[in-house]
């Protein structure tokens, strides 16, 4: 009965965490660092030998980087393909995150969409306060009440200033774990109407973030030409 052929691997033996050969070369590198150490030049023949040796050097380089090249490439191919690999198993989470931030923005944009319409009401009941105590005092100037028209004029001044100073806060929304804020992103440029500088800033050539940092100072009110922008929600999770 034939005995049937067993193939056996072999593996190159190691030695302190490098093969034979890697340590062969290892005890090589050093006998040559040593003996660089000690050479000096006297003589034409000296200046000939250190010009060999160097190129023994340059030779013994190219040997080990040629004997590391193999080891290399395929590190970088397994890396590669664990980062792909990654990469697949990454993308539905990322996607995921990308979904649940898009609907928890478009709740914190809609509490912020009713937070500027009650602040704009606010307004426009003390606007039209300021406006009933400015006609009394009108009225009672021109009924010979001078006192009284200008105690009603006063308060006329206070509401007007009141008006033009109305803050309504923003919900708290929280959640553990979870940031957010609102941010500005510029939509569209017109790089025709926007102005070579603008509140002390040069934003031309057309610098999109020194903008933004005009926006973001001003909390969203201030008006660019050529600039339009809208406030969005950012939103961050913590593990």
């Amino acid at each position: 009965m034939e005995q049937e052929e067993q193939v056996v691997a072999v593996l190159p033996e190691v030695v302190e965490g490098k093969t034979v050969a890697e340590a062969e070369m290892s005890r090589e590198v050093t006998a040559v660092e040593e003996r660089a150490g000690q050479i000096t030049i006297a003589t034409q023949g000296d200046y000939e030998d250190a010009a060999a040796f160097g190129r023994l050097i340059k030779q013994k380089s190219a040997q080990i980087i040629e004997f590391f090249a193999p080891m290399k490439k395929a590190a970088h191919e397994a890396h590669q393909n664990i980062c792909t690999r990654e990469k697949e198993m990454l993308a539905p989470l990322i996607a995921a995150e990308k979904t649940v931030k898009q609907v928890m923005g478009d709740y914190v944009m809609e509490q912020e969409r009713k937070r500027r319409e009650e602040e704009e009401r606010v307004k426009r009941l003390a606007e039209a306060e300021a406006e009933k105590k400015l006609q009394e005092a009108m009225a009672l100037e021109a009924s010979g009440k001078q006192d009284e028209a200008e105690a009603a004029l006063m308060e006329a001044d206070i509401v007007d200033s009141a008006s033009r100073n109305v803050i309504v806060e923003a919900p708290k929304i929280k959640a553990d774990g979870t940031s957010s804020s609102i941010d500005w992103e510029i939509t569209a440029v017109d790089d025709g109407k926007v102005p070579v500088d603008f509140a002390g800033m040069c934003i031309r050539p057309v610098d999109t973030k020194a903008i933004l940092k005009l926006i973001r100072a001003s909390k969203g009110q201030i008006k660019i030409p050529g600039i339009q922008y809208k406030s969005v929600a950012k939103l961050s999770f913590r593990k």
